[in-house]
């Protein structure tokens, strides 16, 4: 009798191992179309609140030890970083700067410590004048976490097509 106990402890604790493992892998290695969505989100919340310059909205899209990848490879760590060098891209204007950003092909890649590695492309709508104009385009390389209030950046790097 004791020799059969033995045998279901180690078989249902064998059971709870290989389950653990397998739910963590499945955890780490998948996104469900929430995430999907949440993650393709951002972008749309980001660029519009760089377009209508919503300083509130532009930072929500960030952890607060994100960083941010220029073009020419320089970068910027943290949100108080990233405040102000964004009061100063905008020079002081606020309201709408009849730019706007389009995002596509956005792909994304779970990573295994759960975190989530993107690629998107971009454009840049120029609309100051009558007849709008793509004025920049290029590819984004990005990383999310998710955080207790959703997924955020944790880098977001931009790169641009040359001229």
């Amino acid at each position: 009798m004791g020799h059969i106990r033995n045998i279901a402890a180690l078989v249902l604790v064998g059971g709870l191992a290989i389950g653990g493992w397998e739910y963590a892998q499945a955890k780490s290695t998948k996104l469900t179309a929430q995430d999907y969505t949440e993650i393709t989100e951002l972008y749309a919340r980001l660029y519009q609140g760089s377009d209508l310059r919503e300083m509130d909205l532009w930072l929500s899209n960030f952890v607060d030890d994100a960083a941010y990848g220029f073009p020419n490879g320089d970068s910027i760590t943290g949100k108080a970083a990233l405040t102000e060098w964004r009061k100063k891209s905008w020079g002081g204007q606020t309201g709408d700067s009849r730019r706007r950003h389009w995002t596509s092909g956005v792909s994304l890649t779970p990573l295994p410590d759960g975190t989530v590695k993107g690629r998107a492309y971009w454009m840049m709508i120029d609309g100051k004048d009558k007849l709008p104009v793509v004025a920049q385009s290029g590819l984004f390389d990005d990383l999310y976490v998710k955080t207790s209030t959703g997924w955020k950046f944790k880098r977001h790097n931009v790169r641009m097509d040359p001229n």
